[in-house]
């Protein structure tokens, strides 16, 4: 019986150590910023690179085309392993549409100081804001476009600033629900550091959301970005795409609908 009960104790200390462990590591797995290496990637014509400081004191960069007329601008957010220095197809494709694109960064991202957390992020993310209001961008004519951990932050930011729309491309319903999903025993509240929790978010939000995802999305299933438009109360259309992955939605109508989203929300 005395060792049955050490057998209990020792796996109970060792579950608890391996907690811990994931714990204070966690953010290595979920925050996945891409090397810079070789030639530095210049800005696609027609964009500069700024750097905007956040109130937690980071300098984030971003690329930016200003709108012709100070008219529309969307403010994309990528991925957890993505970066913006990768994204110069996807911006120059709403350029052509005569829209104006600020590409944000992260901290610890490249070209950006600090560490990527929750709270870094979001204050980057207000950060980049501010600099377009700075620019005599309208707050109507700002446009949230959010990819993946992107969608989490847009989500986020919605909710503390006005903005004209948001788009939400492949979101998840929280952070916690993710962990949940990939890794059961230890999706526990409160052992999740960045909870990026977009449903609680969206219940202040009153925009019109556009939600797109692919239906074999192998990375965030397609029933978490479900879940969390069907509790969405504002206007809302979505786009499903058959066939659609994690990856590929740009380029397998994700671009057209997106952009045409965007010309019909214009003030």
């Amino acid at each position: 019986m005395r060792k049955i009960v050490w057998g209990i104790l020792i796996l109970a200390l060792l579950y608890l150590i391996g907690m811990l462990i994931i714990f204070l590591i966690q953010r290595k797995f979920y925050y996945l910023p891409p090397d810079e290496t070789g030639t530095p990637i210049a800005p696609p014509i027609g964009m500069a690179q700024v750097t905007n400081t956040s109130s937690l004191g980071h300098d984030v960069m971003a690329w930016w085309a200003p709108p012709a007329d100070g008219g529309d601008v969307v403010v994309y957010f990528h991925g957890n392993g993505s970066a913006v220095i990768q994204g110069g197809f996807l911006y120059q494709d709403m350029m052509m549409a005569g829209l104006g694109v600020l590409a944000a960064e992260y901290p610890g991202y490249p070209r950006s100081s600090g560490t990527p957390s929750e709270a870094n992020i979001i204050a980057a993310a207000e950060a980049h804001y501010e600099f377009l209001i700075s620019q005599g961008i309208r707050s109507e004519n700002i446009h949230l476009y959010g990819t993946s951990l992107g969608a989490g932050v847009a989500a986020q930011l919605a909710s503390r600033k006005q903005v004209g729309s948001l788009i939400l491309e492949a979101p998840f319903y929280s952070m916690v629900d993710m962990i949940k999903l990939r890794l059961p025993i230890y999706g526990f509240r409160p052992l999740v550091r960045d909870k990026y929790e977009s449903y609680r978010a969206l219940e202040s939000v009153d925009v019109p959301l556009l939600w797109i995802h692919g239906t074999v999305d192998q990375v965030i299933p397609i029933e978490e970005g479900r879940r969390l438009y069907d509790g969405y109360t504002g206007p809302k259309s979505q786009y499903v795409i058959s066939g659609g992955t994690h990856q590929n939605l740009w380029i397998s109508g994700g671009r057209e609908r997106i952009i045409a989203f965007l010309t019909d929300v214009r003030p």
